[in-house]
């Protein structure tokens, strides 16, 4: 029989998976360099205080980063995979548990003689069921909540990037609109001046009643621009207001999208091996990777023997003082192991099962290298041809503004009629909208290159 057991347990053993290569990081599947060869080269791991340089922006961001309810939601994920942690790694070491027993015990028969009394106390302390971790399972799973730990970290810190580049955005947009909104403004004011003079030049006998008409017809398209972007003014306000998570300080907010610096000019850029390996994300992704690499490792060692481990040592007495003086010492221990036989499969398929859902992790790890490359390499490819268009829109507005001066001078004067003042209201006004667009668009690409490079949470 010994025998026969034997030759089971070394069938058994065997049938088992050999541990699996220690964890090496796969290679990247994306290029060795930047599309855009404009690209300037160094570190760029700057902080987020250094590289918005505008004051109120960052106050706001600060504000933000304080108050936001889904950064204290990714917080407390962080805490919770802590003790996580801590409750699997405590498996690790046996648990020592002090034990106690006091009991009475009266039996009475026909003849009171023979009644008899039976009283004990006891205690000891014991460890039950304690895994020896030959085979790293029980290392293995610790390992797992590790890396899970790490990644709901890296996952905190991918939240604080994102929020201050969709604060940054929120305020920028704000901005623009007001902008829009004070452009606005003042084509509602000029074209108030021109329909005032054009309705004088009618009295006068200069102009025609469908010049007013044509005046009139201007001046109410500016009214509503006024009130459409005075709507998507407010709405920009709260928008922010939501990701601050606190009311909004209006000595904070821009007045207008001035021409002025909100970010550094330039950021310089790593090569994708060394840049993309920063992005929260994906060092997320590979800490989920290198969790799924321990699972099979658990799961491997799983198809070996478990053993068990139980001891006690205690004292016993018949009263509390016999306890003391003249106690009865009692030590036991006991090793189990147990080998699935006939599990139909079980444990295999448990570990084909880990191994699958580490494919898992690695395709979800390439797809976070190669979405973040693909994000930087937008965001560079679109840098010179936003300033470029910048410095067009800029310079195709001051000459609008320009006409506009000198078709209204003309007009007062009775040079020129209506037709090309008006014109040059429009030129002017769409020249301006193009200018601040342009603006915001280059302003949102730096925020967008700082969050695809994985920003820096440092103040």
């Amino acid at each position: 029989m010994k025998r026969v057991f034997c030759l089971l347990m070394s069938a058994a053993l065997v049938g088992c998976a050999s541990p699996q290569p220690d964890y090496q990081r796969p290679a990247a599947p994306v290029p060795a360099h930047w599309p855009a060869a404009n690209a300037e080269r160094g570190q760029a791991d700057v902080a987020w205080r250094r590289f918005f340089v505008d004051d109120s922006l960052r106050e706001t961001i600060a504000q933000a980063l304080a108050n936001n309810r889904d950064l204290r939601a990714a917080v407390a994920n962080v805490q919770a995979a802590r003790a996580q942690y801590r409750i699997q790694d405590a498996a690790r070491l046996p648990t020592v548990q002090l034990q106690g027993n006091a009991n009475r015990q009266l039996t009475r028969g026909g003849d009171p003689s023979l009644a008899v009394d039976s009283r004990g106390v006891s205690a000891g302390l014991g460890v039950s069921a304690f895994e020896l971790d030959l085979f790293g399972r029980v290392r293995s799973l610790s390992d797992a909540q590790w890396q899970r730990y790490l990644a709901s970290e890296a996952g905190e810190q991918a939240a604080r990037v994102s929020l201050i580049a969709e604060t940054a955005n929120a305020y920028l947009t704000l901005a623009a609109d007001r902008s829009q909104l004070a452009a606005a403004r003042t084509t509602l004011q000029s074209a108030e001046r021109s329909l005032a003079l054009t309705r004088e030049r009618l009295r006068l006998g200069a102009s025609s009643a469908l010049d007013v008409s044509s005046m009139e017809t201007v001046r109410q398209q500016a009214r509503a621009d006024v009130a459409r972007y005075q709507g998507l003014a407010e709405r920009d306000r709260l928008a922010l207001q939501l990701l601050v998570g606190a009311e909004l300080d209006e000595a904070r907010l821009p007045a207008a999208l001035e021409d002025k610096p909100y970010t550094l000019a330039a950021l310089p850029v790593d090569a994708p091996a060394d840049a993309l390996l920063r992005r929260p994300d994906v060092r997320q992704a590979e800490n989920l990777l290198r969790a799924a690499h321990a699972d099979v490792d658990a799961a491997r060692a799983g198809l070996w023997p478990k053993l068990g481990l139980s001891a006690s040592s205690g004292l016993s007495g018949v009263t509390l003082a016999g306890l003391l003086n003249a106690p009865a010492r009692a030590f036991s221990l006991a090793l189990d192991a147990s080998l699935p036989l006939l599990d139909g499969g079980a444990a295999r398929a448990g570990a084909d099962q880990a191994e699958g859902q580490r494919l898992v992790a690695l395709a979800a790890y390439e797809k976070a290298l190669q979405s973040g490359f693909r994000e930087v390499a937008d965001a560079l490819s679109q840098r010179q041809a936003l300033a470029e268009e910048k410095q067009a829109r800029q310079a195709t507005l001051a000459s609008a503004e320009t006409s506009l001066r000198l078709a209204e001078a003309r007009y007062r004067q009775g040079l020129d009629g209506y037709l090309s003042l008006l014109e040059a209201q429009r030129t002017a006004q769409a020249a301006r909208q193009q200018w601040i667009s342009a603006s915001l668009a280059e302003a949102e690409n730096m925020a967008a290159l700082y969050r695809s490079l994985g920003g820096g949470l440092e103040g």
